[in-house]
């Protein structure tokens, strides 16, 4: 029987760690290596007249605040409480019944053949509850799934129905062993759970869920990256369980001419950008021209790429572009402006994303490697300050263009959900804007700042030329190198170093981040702590906390970087 898992781009957290007491208790979610402040201050770099402040609003309503409630508590029901290993057979039995009890189930008169059927949506929602509750948790039984920590919850609506989406970052299942089946083996992966609820009496029920498998997705986008260098192709739907409570009829029945009159149109329009980093690739995204000789792609790009790489270039299958520089930046609205060579006046047709309905067709024509286009079809799911489709997208694609059945670009789509079956654009509103701005400027006289020059302005600097800073006393260091024997089984080299209060800050560089991830190279000092009585209270793939009765330690993986932070408590 198919899993369903998804690997989940968790957003970085931009306050900086400080006031550590002796009775301090760590916010974990507060810590990360970025400042907001860096944020505010590349900003200032640019010329004010082109400041960009489109910002999403935040549509954190009474009601979707209340999905993300119940949302938490069926996966309680569904999986148990945090790393539930030790559950009594009582326990089990209870959450089971009351998981049972959650679900969809209205009283509904028998039906008769003689009178038009007035519960038909009632009974046809009863049915599904009916088989697919009690089936997806004998399969988390069956796995015996075990989660730690929740991370985004994503709530909208479609008509008398919500629909909840919820990572569940670093699940651990077990499988019967290849090769003794006496035995099972455990794999640890990202989990993406889906929930849809309709009303009875006033009061939401679970009536259809379902989890995700990343393996199914990577192997549908992998298969795509296939067809990139074939001119004209147009990718199959994927085949997403979404079609279960969402009708694809308007792109099924769209006529190909239509999608491929907008791959036609805009083949010129669309990039492909690439990080270097001594002649390697390690970041990748696409942009596209929103006016002659300036491309938008995705701020979260370009500040991945001033951390990991040494330049970007840019290139489509016609031409690589000159670069001149980075006009301006939006990052509340993830979107930077990239000025090139002119395009001969090419450049995309902006839409209105707000006339967008769930279920419209939505098409994305995107470049994974460089080497050509590729389009891909599904229909919008959601649309308000997000665009959410049901588009699989992977890593390359962010930056790429949202188009209507117009051919007019509605957004940009993002990295907040990648190889999952629902992809998040931006709304056209930042891209709006952002034309707006420049369209009435000479394209000579727009200003620009370089990539490197915005490198070295921003707290991005070349590693060889930061100095090590270390002002750990020697006694208090003799004392802190003990937890996990931090100084033997941690091998990276350490950049920075801090002591303030009780808490100990520790910063290290990976040089092969694109081949092993930090916190796998900490994972000797993760076995040592566990060894030594520290329990594990969190464990995903950008964030580790264990703890013992005397010090709190918190391991992250952040641009790069290994930060682990010891607390004494």
């Amino acid at each position: 029987m198919k899993k369903k898992i998804i690997i989940i781009t968790i957003l970085f957290s931009i306050i900086t760690v400080y006031a550590l007491s002796n009775s301090f208790s760590l916010d974990t979610s507060q810590l990360s290596f970025a400042g907001d402040s860096k944020k505010n201050n590349i900003k200032n770099n640019f010329n004010k007249d082109y400041s960009l402040n489109y910002s999403v609003s935040n549509d954190s309503t009474a009601e979707k605040e209340e999905i993300k409630k119940i949302s938490k508590k069926t996966t309680y029901l569904l999986f148990g409480d945090f790393n539930n290993t030790n559950e009594t057979s009582e326990h089990f039995y209870n959450r089971k019944m009351e998981f049972y009890s959650s679900r969809y189930s209205p009283k509904i008169p028998d039906k008769k053949d003689d009178i038009e059927d007035k519960y038909h949506d009632e009974r046809m929602y009863s049915n599904v509850a009916d088989f697919a509750i009690p089936q997806i948790f004998n399969q988390v039984t069956e796995y015996g799934i075990i989660y730690n920590s929740f991370g985004d919850i994503n709530v909208e609506f479609k008509d008398d129905i919500a629909v909840s989406i919820v990572d569940l970052p670093n699940v651990r299942a077990k499988f019967q062993s290849k090769t003794d089946p006496l035995k099972y083996d455990y794999r640890y992966y990202d989990l993406k759970m889906y929930y849809a609820y309709y009303k009875q009496d006033g009061e939401w029920r679970l009536w259809y869920i379902y989890g995700e498998d990343s393996d199914d997705v990577a192997d549908y986008t992998n298969n795509v990256s296939a067809l990139e260098s074939k001119q004209m192709a147009v990718a199959p739907s994927y085949n997403s369980i979404l079609k279960n409570v969402y009708n694809f009829d308007k792109i099924n029945k769209l006529d190909k001419s239509i999608i491929d009159g907008i791959y036609k149109e805009n083949k010129g329009n669309i990039v492909h950008i690439n990080g270097i980093y001594n002649n390697y690739v390690v970041t990748l995204a696409n942009g596209f021209f929103i006016d002659d000789g300036l491309i938008v792609t995705t701020w979260s790009f370009l500040q991945k790429s001033l951390v990991d790489a040494q330049y970007i270039t840019i290139i489509n299958d016609e031409k690589t572009y000159n670069i001149k520089g980075i006009v301006t930046i939006n990052p509340d609205a993830d979107i930077a402006i990239i000025k090139v060579d002119k395009n001969n006046d090419s450049k995309v047709k902006l839409g209105d994303s707000s006339l967008l309905k769930i279920e419209d067709p939505a098409i994305i024509v995107s470049s994974k490697y460089g080497t050509g286009l590729v389009t891909q079809t599904g229909i919008i799911t959601a649309s308000n300050d997000y665009i959410q489709t049901s588009i699989p997208l992977s890593n390359s694609d962010e930056g790429s263009p949202l188009f209507n059945e117009k051919g007019e670009v509605v957004g940009i789509n993002t990295s907040k959900s990648i190889n999952a079956s629902v992809s998040i654009a931006m709304n056209s509103k930042a891209l709006t804007e952002a034309y707006d701005k420049f369209k009435n400027i000479d394209y000579d006289k727009i200003e620009t700042i370089s990539f490197e020059e915005l490198k070295e302005k921003y707290f991005y600097v070349k590693m060889d030329d930061e100095n090590i800073k270390n002002n750990i006393p020697d006694k208090k260091w003799k004392e802190f190198s003990k937890i996990g024997d931090i100084s033997n089984t941690i091998k990276l080299e350490l950049l920075k170093a801090s002591y303030k209060d009780g808490a100990v800050s520790l910063r290290y560089k990976n040089n092969i981040p694109q081949y092993i991830s930090s916190m796998q190279l900490a994972s000797s000092f993760k076995e040592n702590l566990v060894k030594d009585g520290y329990k594990e209270t969190l464990n995903n793939k950008t964030k580790a906390i264990y703890k013992s009765d005397k010090y709190q330690v918190v391991i992250m993986d952040e641009f790069g970087y290994l930060i682990i932070v010891m607390v004494e408590l």
